[in-house]
């Protein structure tokens, strides 16, 4: 294994990563990708461990549970992290068939956009930390990631585009900020319940309705979205799923799936597998996040109430 510079003088070695893909194409493109973050490429085989594994699904046809039990019995035997790139399409099923926690998800996204995620891990001094199922998620980090990384992207993006002589989007990775120090509880009331699925569609469709006047990522704000669409959803009594939730969520679904990532660690959100379909699961309120919500509104209706 390759050994590379570290503080003080320090080596260590290279963190390592797996890659599957359709194409002798692909795997250019993606074996580009990791020498870039400053990872080393280890030959496909699937008894010999690696850090990270890269997959490729966008461009499968057929066979596609195979392949998912294929990267799920790698993840789970060797306990690496997955970059894996998929189509909105494939997304339920694959998202509930690969190992909750290990694995990183991009939909129908440009390739610069694994470039924080790569370079985070392949220059932490503890890989452990992307296999820590037990640490608290912090919401402010994905605020941190953007401010951070996301000019990252944007000048590999450009010099991609020097190199190559082609046209690369720079726009920044989409992330909106969670309140540091995560989302804090109302105080909870014995005060009956002000919210009914209707007014909180209502509440959705006038957020929506300011996407006609002002540009979409503007008020872009994911955690809020997902929370009224799931409560709305449980007062109708209807089941979400992963690709539903992402569409609700109002930003792309690559930035859906980390807050979505980022709640369910928290304990905000339940994964439910559905009783009829193993290829599919459901996301709900935790019981604690739903109760919140209720002594939110009826928080705000009472300040209502007094103002009248």
């Amino acid at each position: 294994m390759t050994e590379t510079p570290f503080p003080f003088g320090i080596m260590r070695p290279s963190r390592t990563a797996m890659i599957m893909a359709a194409t002798p194409l692909r795997h250019t493109e993606l074996t580009q990708l990791v020498k870039l973050a400053g990872g080393n490429v280890i030959e496909t085989e699937y008894d010999r461990p690696a850090d990270f594994l890269l997959v490729d699904l966008s461009s499968e046809t057929e066979g596609l549970g195979d392949s998912l039990s294929t990267i799920t019995q790698y993840l789970e035997t060797h306990n690496s992290t997955a970059l894996v790139w998929t189509k909105m399409e494939w997304l339920d099923e694959v998202f509930a068939t690969l190992p909750q926690g290990q694995c990183h998800y991009l939909v129908g996204a440009e390739d610069v956009e694994a470039m924080p995620i790569l370079a985070g891990a392949f220059g932490r001094d503890n890989m452990d930390r992307l296999h820590d199922r037990n640490r608290e998620v912090e919401f402010g980090s994905l605020h941190r990631i953007s401010d951070e990384l996301a000019e990252f992207a944007r000048t590999l993006a450009r010099m991609a585009a020097s190199d190559n002589n082609a046209s690369v989007s720079d726009r920044p990775i989409s992330f909106r900020p969670a309140p540091l120090g995560g989302f804090q509880g109302f105080p909870s009331t014995p005060a009956d319940r002000y919210t009914d699925s209707a007014q909180l569609r209502e509440i959705i469709k006038l957020r929506r309705m300011r996407e006609r006047f002002f540009p979409t990522d503007l008020f872009a704000d994911p955690a809020w979205d997902i929370l009224l669409d799931l409560k709305a959803a449980a007062l109708e009594g209807q089941y979400v799923s992963v690709s539903s939730l992402c569409i609700a969520a109002a930003v792309p679904p690559t930035t859906a799936l980390r807050w979505i990532t980022a709640m369910t660690e928290s304990g905000m959100l339940v994964r439910r597998q559905d009783p009829a379909d193993a290829r599919r699961v459901f996301i709900e309120l935790s019981n604690d996040a739903s109760a919140k919500l209720d002594d939110y509104f009826a928080a705000i209706s009472a300040r209502s109430t007094q103002n009248i």
